[in-house]
């Protein structure tokens, strides 16, 4: 008769395994969802101030466009609009001074400097319409030509400069969204793979430490029962495989004593 203690491991490893992959993923999950909100409030709000500011920008564009335009068509008339110098000023300065708000790199912020500085030279040439109406057609003509056109190219090409700024910061602002929301990916990724690892190595368990003795027990009993072999099944387990097969051995030793009797 051999009867060993056993340590009842069994369970309390199968435990143990499901309870490492369960926290595993749990942490992983709950790592991974707070990247995404935390990435996806600040992605949205730096993306959202990015098209604002080009959008605004647009706007510069088409107002001082729409202006220079209507000052060509008036070179003719005889006496200039009233508020000439103020027809587009209160609209473009309110666009131009909330751009700010919605800059997202430093550079944009010096350069919507320019702009200003562009801007204010660009009316100070305006403002001397009044003056140059009383010339005449072909003074308006030269002045038109020569100066306005020039400084209205200055401001132009600075509202453009900053809106290629404010595209280019879009642009990188995406790309750092998109290499972020990969990283952000990383714990619930890591996670997959040690859980896959896991499952793995768990399967490899239940295998040698359950179905492979489990398996072993049974061909023993049917080679006993079938072909009257002896039933010589031992392992090195200290647990509730083993406490079976101790059990099965005593039986089949009583077994074979009865059968003598």
């Amino acid at each position: 008769m051999r009867r060993k203690k056993s340590r009842r491991t069994i369970k309390r490893k199968v435990r143990t395994g499901f309870a490492i992959l369960g926290t595993i993923l749990f942490f992983s999950s709950v790592i991974a969802i707070f990247e995404f909100v935390r990435i996806n409030r600040a992605s949205s709000g730096v993306i959202n101030d990015n098209i604002l500011s080009i959008n605004a920008e647009r706007s510069l564009i088409e107002s001082s466009e729409l202006y220079n335009m209507e000052l060509l068509a008036i070179l003719g008339e005889e006496t200039p609009p009233e508020n000439f110098s103020n027809a587009i000023h209160e609209s473009f300065v309110s666009t131009l001074d909330k751009l700010p708000d919605n800059f997202t790199t430093e550079q944009e912020n010096r350069y919507a400097d320019s702009v200003r500085y562009a801007y204010a030279t660009y009316m100070q040439v305006v403002m001397e319409a009044p003056e140059i109406w009383e010339q005449g057609v072909a003074a308006r003509q030269e002045w038109y030509f020569g100066r306005v056109q020039q400084y209205y190219s200055y401001l132009r090409n600075y509202i453009v400069n900053l809106n290629s700024m404010s595209n280019a910061a879009l642009q990188a602002n995406s790309e750092m969204m998109e290499s972020t929301f990969f990283r952000s990916m990383m714990p619930a990724v890591a996670a997959l793979i040690v859980g896959l690892i896991v499952i793995l190595l768990f399967n490899a368990y239940l295998n040698f430490y359950v179905i492979n003795p489990l398996t072993k027990m049974g061909k023993g009993v049917k080679d006993f029962v079938r072909f009257g072999k002896d039933y010589n099944i031992e392992f090195d387990n200290d647990d509730e495989i083993s406490d079976l097969n101790d059990a099965l051995t005593d039986l089949i030793d009583e077994h074979k004593i009865l059968k003598r009797k």
